[in-house]
């Protein structure tokens, strides 16, 4: 993907970072907040989003300048389907409920407005979501949730070569436990390729937890604050997390229920960019 690069000179006049991306891409401030909204803007290496962040002589700004088209939910994206629910490989960037959301695309889809998600996605991981048509099967699957019943296995690109095949990150997030266990797939270049489940669901616990032993996930907008030398992860549009494989006891027939979603293509892409497959 592009990156465009500019270099404050003492000919520029302009210090605030939106004014600066305005001017230099001579565009509104308002398309200037979208690029710092979405996490495309990196000064001196370092991901930035503050619209009045001030720069200095000799910073240099770079911004990733392609745009993702926001995708929609197809067919091929339902896994499982039956009468209480519906487990669906969710595309980055798109929201698992609320506005514009797949949920409201399953809804439409299926011309239900009980559909529900009981469990969420952030916007950018990509993978598999599990979807009650009803109130009742919702409360259900929320309570193996509680139970930790489900099984959740999560695939996933970090920055740097990890030294271990397998380990357990064991730290609280905000005062509340916390535990992720880590598996190591394949050394690629200067990346390594984990398969990742957890025993706790706290927000962003992945993302905290990796970003905490100094792997952050590639992509990575809010955990990750140190400089990004290689040019290649600046241009990643989106964390390198995907949600692989849910497994639980059905709650009405007790049978066994085992979903895996495919991975990504631009995730796909990520893993031969970095020599991981």
């Amino acid at each position: 993907m592009p990156i465009k690069k500019f270099t404050l000179t003492h000919k520029d006049d302009i210090h605030t970072l939106l004014n600066f991306i305005a001017n230099k891409l001579t565009i509104s401030k308002n398309k200037a907040k979208l690029l710092l909204d979405r996490r495309l803007v990196f000064v001196n290496k370092k991901r930035i989003w503050i619209a009045s962040y001030k720069i200095q002589k000799g910073d240099i700004v770079e911004i990733v300048t392609k745009e993702t088209k926001l995708l929609k939910i197809q067919q091929d994206d339902i896994l499982f389907k039956e009468d209480h629910y519906l487990i669906v490989s969710k595309p980055p960037a798109i929201l698992t409920n609320g506005p514009e959301s797949v949920e409201n695309s399953m809804r439409e889809y299926f011309n239900n407005n009980h559909i529900q998600a009981v469990h969420r996605l952030d916007k950018d991981t990509s993978g598999v979501v599990i979807f009650a048509t009803n109130k009742d099967a919702f409360e259900r699957m929320k309570t193996l949730f509680k139970k930790k019943l489900i099984k959740k296995f999560y695939r996933v690109i970090v920055s740097g070569i990890l030294s271990k095949q397998t380990f357990t990150i064991d730290k609280p997030i905000n005062t509340q436990k916390a535990v992720t266990h880590v598996r190591l797939l394949k050394k690629g270049r200067d990346t390594s390729y984990l398969e990742v489940n957890t025993e706790t669901g706290r927000t962003h616990q992945i993302r905290i937890h990796l970003a905490s032993i100094g792997h952050p996930v590639i992509g990575e907008t809010e955990y990750n604050r140190k400089p990004i030398e290689n040019q290649l992860l600046r241009q990643i549009r989106r964390q390198m997390l995907h949600a692989y494989q849910i497994s639980f006891t059905h709650p009405y027939t007790q049978k066994t229920v085992s979903v895996t979603a495919d991975i990504p293509d631009d995730f796909n892409q990520c893993l031969k960019l970095f020599g991981l497959v």
